[in-house]
């Protein structure tokens, strides 16, 4: 049975798959970057976001987020998040410790940042040697609660952050969920909106592992340049510079090319809706909008006995106090897989 736990539990996508098995095929390759997949992928990359993208990859969202980070602040700055994101719940102390920056975690009861948090955080702090200097505001699109920014939020949060100092970087870990559910152009939700880095997510849109960091010029080219030059040599020393790096750049090339990665996405936001709209019928409203590939519900004890005893897993998510349980689509969950789960919600009210 597949479950609900994680888009990162699923198996590789076919066409990853076969991206690497065909990179295999080439025998003895050049390490380290200097391959035809990479420069594929790259040029794949700059198609869709410009050709001044600078493009580097990495095997986990952790890398991804931390050195982007690490790679656009100094070590006297903060880096401004939401309580609920991955950077602040989930990364262990991998941001303090690549970017020796302060952490500091907006607390909202909203899903998403807006310039009024940003405000916030920078109001007093500028020039002041006693305090942490505006450094990076970095936001999860699509965000933890299963939410998506909208190119015309993207674009306020960066106007305010830039007015303030900051830089902006999109942990994009699900950006393709993003993507597909507004269906619009990426680079509407990034380089046009402002937004300095980018980690687009490979690993929950069904690759064995990759994350790719692109950095945008914004401004006078200033942070792009300082990013650009930066992150290898914080790759290197940090020990995320693959080697065999061939097999982390076919599957992005592979999944990039014909809009494969937008038409995973978008089944995985289209199970997700189904699953939401079921669960609806039976009574039970997910605590947020459904907008991506997640639902969040707080299932009545009973429910959640039946289906944990009949082998359907998720997670618990948020403050304990909610009570409530994520149910997370990816790109191989089937119509079945949901309504097995949805007719043994029934069987348990």
């Amino acid at each position: 049975m597949r479950t609900f736990r994680s888009d990162n539990n699923a198996a590789l996508c076919p066409e990853a798959l076969r991206a690497i098995i065909d990179a295999n095929e080439g025998g003895h390759v050049t390490g380290y970057g200097d391959d035809e997949w990479t420069a594929r992928a790259v040029r794949a990359f700059r198609s869709l976001f410009g050709a001044e993208t600078s493009v580097f990859l990495v095997a986990t969202g952790t890398a991804a987020n931390t050195l982007a980070v690490a790679s656009l602040t100094e070590p006297w700055e903060q880096v401004v998040c939401h309580h609920h994101s991955h950077y602040n719940d989930d990364e262990s102390t991998a941001p303090e410790r690549l970017t020796h920056c302060r952490c500091h975690p907006i607390r909202t009861d909203a899903t998403k940042l807006t310039p009024a948090d940003i405000e916030l955080a920078a109001s007093g702090q500028r020039g002041d040697v006693h305090q942490p200097q505006p450094g990076v505001v970095t936001v999860s699109n699509t965000t933890e609660l299963g939410t998506v920014y909208t190119p015309a939020e993207m674009r306020a949060l960066c106007e305010a952050a830039h007015a303030h100092g900051f830089r902006v970087h999109v942990d994009g870990a699900r950006f393709a969920n993003a993507v597909a559910a507004l269906d619009c152009d990426p680079r509407a939700l990034t380089v046009d909106a402002g937004v300095d880095a980018l980690s687009f997510g490979g690993t929950k849109n069904g690759l064995a592992f990759g994350e790719a960091v692109l950095f945008f010029p914004q401004g006078d080219g200033a942070a792009h340049a300082r990013a650009t030059y930066a992150f290898p040599f914080h790759r290197k020393g940090t020990g995320h510079l693959l080697s065999k790096h061939r097999f982390v750049a076919a599957p992005f090339a592979a999944t990039l090319a014909d809009d494969v990665w937008r038409r995973h996405a978008s089944h995985a936001n289209a199970m997700a809706a189904r699953l939401a709209s079921g669960l609806e019928s039976r009574g039970l409203v997910p605590r947020v909008p459904v907008e991506a590939n997640a639902v969040f519900v707080a299932l009545p004890a009973s429910v959640d006995a039946a289906l944990r005893a009949g082998g359907h897993g998720y997670y618990p998510f948020g403050d304990a106090a909610w009570g409530v349980s994520r149910l997370m689509c990816s790109f191989d969950t089937s119509v079945a897989d949901v309504d097995g789960l949805l007719a043994d919600v029934s069987s348990a009210g």
